[in-house]
């Protein structure tokens, strides 16, 4: 027995001799990880990365998550190549990687647009962000000032139940640039009803950049950002996209896109219709059961809205390529509480031309010249409230306004230089009229036209491997005059002592950001720029006589100078990426909204008091940090946290007291979990917001109380379909936005409460 026992004894040891060297023997795995960008430097989240083994051809998949972050953990050691996918870019890959036992490679892609020859419209150098077309269809948002709410640093001011605001680090649409494939476009309304980025459709877009701080050079005004909306181009062949999505509150949105393109000609277009009921807050109302609704108005649309689009480009040449496109947007009934009055209707037109010469003399490697014109029409009134009861029109209130932009560039580009001439006039319009003044016409925007001329030069220089240089300049003169047969003039003097109806303003602006990175996954940036914007038609030439109280725009105001710095440290390590955004605004003489006395008696100015604008000086300045750690190849987590912070000057002597900025956004926070296989994917978040108690007293505003909610989303994709599922505001949060009631001159007062639990389906088809 023992003889027995002491022979397995030997076998067992002899096993176990065998095992433990060949585990040793083993191979190590390693991983390959990676940050996919667009030309910008902006990440792109949902891009489709194969590693293939190049021994035995085995593929290796997987889906970036936030930032652009991808990790493939448990490779096998060998030869792999790394290639890259996404709509709308270049595909792009590796020659070969070689990856040892347990080592760690970072394989990075910058993937260029996907163009069959498309003129691309760059802004100048910023902190950017991006919001893709995929991630806007996995969301519940209804237009592109809620989509891009979800980037760190942006929030909304909301209206109603569309045509959402864009606000960016505290500063709002008039000290912001909106640009739709360079062109730009502006809301006609005095209250910003109808903002610049209402005015283009979710099936038109391709992906949203986001400039922020004052760095960019070749579009003036862009104080505190810019939106560059991109629309969608035509690929190769022959095309179609089919797309509906439906949600909660009747929410329906059919849209289809057709496209051809060849090596010399392409040619795009689609419709999309969008219709609503108001929607329904946590506590269970209608946003119609607020805002002095009639009865009969308050299960009516919330807004409904059809635009067409047109593109079509063709090269006469090798190395030309022409090209036009057209939209048209119509929008009826668009309700909104937060204001007095709601839209009847708002049409919008915009028409672009591009040419584009490549290497058409000498060291220039590129040519562009580009031309536009938007058009804006809007009529909004009191119909839909009980303050048209037993009114002769029907109507208490009512507004009409037009306003238009032409504009073009003309930008030549060499190797590390782009020079380049902007010019465009925009024309503002606006006339209301008011029953308690037996409807007679105000011309409370009276015909303003301002005309913009100016140049600039933007130079990118890599410095060594790691060090690379952005900086650029810029000169403008800008002239804006109000008709004066029209304006006003007794008001201005009566509150501002200034009868003026013109000004000129000429001004320099610049930038500069240093981009530094180290070999051990840290990054730093660090830019400063000074950049101006003119006080637009209503801050200088609005005049209304109301009851009460007046409204008056300020012809004396200076333009704004916003001189910002912006810091920015990044970390990455093995599927961690962490980056950290400080930033300070100096803004002199910052526009202010403010209460003013009468300072000189006029006949028929019965009131003694109006609000009107003043320039102050004012500062804002924050923080924004993101975190996104991928677990797995399919598992990511990403948070994010902003702060800003907006103070200003007291000055007694003008009765302006508070120490705060108006509408300034508290901390808010977002987290989310998701789980991509590239065929089906499913996501949970939570959003978080603290109170806001810095408040402009002289305003009178009132605290924001704080709140969270989660979100909850899913779907899958499965050969040409592409299906998104899900519900926000999963337990029905009770809560409002701090950016919702101040603005003059016909806000009502109502808080818009956010939307209740809301559920959505998005489905997509594509041949």
């Amino acid at each position: 027995m023992k003889g027995r026992n002491h022979s397995l004894a030997i076998l067992l040891c002899c096993c176990l001799s065998g095992i433990i060297p060949l585990a040793h023997a083993a191979p190590k795995t390693g991983e390959i990880t990676g940050l996919i960008t667009a030309p910008d430097g902006s990440g792109l989240p949902g891009a489709r990365i194969s590693v293939r083994q190049m021994v035995d051809d085995r593929i290796f998949g997987v889906i970036a998550g936030g930032r652009g972050v991808y990790r493939l953990p448990d490779l096998p050691p060998g030869r792999y190549q790394v290639r890259v996918e996404l709509d709308g870019f270049e595909p792009s890959a590796t020659e070969e990687v070689t990856l040892w036992e347990g080592e760690s490679r970072t394989v990075d892609f910058r993937l260029a647009i996907a163009t069959i020859r498309e003129i691309i419209t760059v802004v100048g150098t910023a902190p950017r962000d991006s919001v893709q077309a995929t991630e806007v269809r996995e969301s519940s948002a209804r237009d592109v000032g809620e989509a891009a709410a979800h980037v760190n640093g942006i929030t909304k001011l909301r209206k109603g139940g569309i045509a959402n605001d864009v606000v960016i680090r505290g500063l709002q649409s008039r000290d912001l640039n909106v640009l739709i494939d360079g062109e730009r476009i502006y809301g006609a309304c005095p209250n910003h009803m109808d903002p610049a980025v209402f005015h283009v459709d979710f099936a038109e877009v391709d992906r949203i950049e986001i400039a922020k701080g004052p760095f960019d050079v070749r579009n003036q005004g862009s104080l505190g950002g810019l939106v560059n909306i991109i629309t969608r181009k035509p690929e190769q062949g022959f095309h179609a996209t089919a797309n509906l999505s439906s949600g909660s509150y009747d929410f329906l949105n059919p849209s289809a896109t057709i496209q051809y393109a060849n090596g010399r000609f392409s040619a795009l277009g689609g419709y999309s219709y969008r219709i609503s009921h108001p929607f329904v807050d946590g506590s269970g109302k209608s946003f119609t059961q607020y805002g002095n609704y009639l009865q009969s108005a308050q299960d009516s649309d919330a807004f409904a809205i059809g635009t067409a689009w047109g593109k079509f480009s063709v090269s006469p040449r090798s190395n030309h390529l022409m090209q036009i496109s057209y939209s048209r947007q119509q929008a009826d009934r668009v309700l909104y509480p937060y204001l007095m009055m709601d839209a009847i209707y708002d049409d919008a037109d915009r028409v672009n031309f591009g040419y584009q010469i490549e290497n058409p003399f000498g060291r220039v490697e590129s040519l562009t010249f580009q031309g536009y014109y938007t058009q804006v029409k809007h009529w909004m009134t009191d119909e839909f409230r009980t303050s048209s009861l037993n009114t002769p029109r029907g109507y208490s209130m009512g507004t009409y306004a037009t306003t238009s932009a032409a504009g073009g560039k003309v930008e030549a580009g060499l190797k590390d230089l782009t020079f380049g001439l902007e010019v465009f006039n925009r024309y503002w319009s606006a006339s209301t009229q008011m029953a308690g003044m037996a409807y007679k016409p105000q011309a409370s925007i009276p015909d303003v036209g301002t005309i913009s001329v100016g140049a600039y030069v933007e130079y990118k220089k890599s410095l060594r491997d790691n060090l690379r240089l952005e900086m650029g300049g810029r000169v403008d003169r800008t002239d804006s005059s109000a008709d004066p047969t029209l304006a006003n003039t007794n008001l201005y003097f009566a509150y501002n002592s200034t009868r003026s109806t013109s000004a000129v303003d000429a001004f320099p602006s610049g930038s500069a950001r240093l981009i530094y990175q180290m070999p051990v996954g840290l990054e730093f940036s660090a830019g400063i720029g000074s950049i101006v914007r003119i006080p637009d038609a209503v801050e200088r030439y609005f005049a209304l006589r109301r009851a009460g109280s007046d409204w008056v725009g300020n012809p004396d105001l200076e333009p704004s100078r916003n001189t910002g710095f912006d810091g920015s440290i990044t970390l990455r390590q093995r599927g961690l990426f962490v980056t950290s955004d400080f930033f300070w605004n100096q803004v002199g003489n910052y526009i202010a909204l403010t209460g003013v006395p009468k300072v000189n008696p006029i006949p028929g100015i019965m009131n003694s008091k109006a609000r009107s604008y003043q320039n102050i000086d004012a500062s804002i300045y924050g923080t924004e940090i993101q975190l996104v750690y991928s677990f797995t190849s399919r598992l990511f987590l990403s948070s994010a946290m902003a702060y800003v912070r907006g103070t200003q000057g007291p000055d007694p002597a003008r009765n302006i007291f508070s120490t705060n900025i108006a509408e300034m956004p508290p901390i808010n926070s977002r987290t989310d979990l998701r789980y991509d296989t590239g065929r089906y994917w499913a996501e949970i978040e939570g959003v978080f917001a603290g109170p806001q108690d810095n408040l402009d007293t002289d305003l009178q505003e009132t605290p924001t109380p704080g709140y969270g909610i989660a979100n909850l989303r899913a779907g899958f994709n499965f050969r040409r379909f592409a299906v998104a599922a899900g519900v926000h505001n999963i337990f029905d949060r009770f809560y409002y936005e701090n950016l919702s009631y101040q603005r003059d001159p016909y806000r009502s007062g109502t808080r818009v409460y956010e939307p209740g639990r809301n559920l959505f389906i998005n489905v997509s088809y594509r041949f």
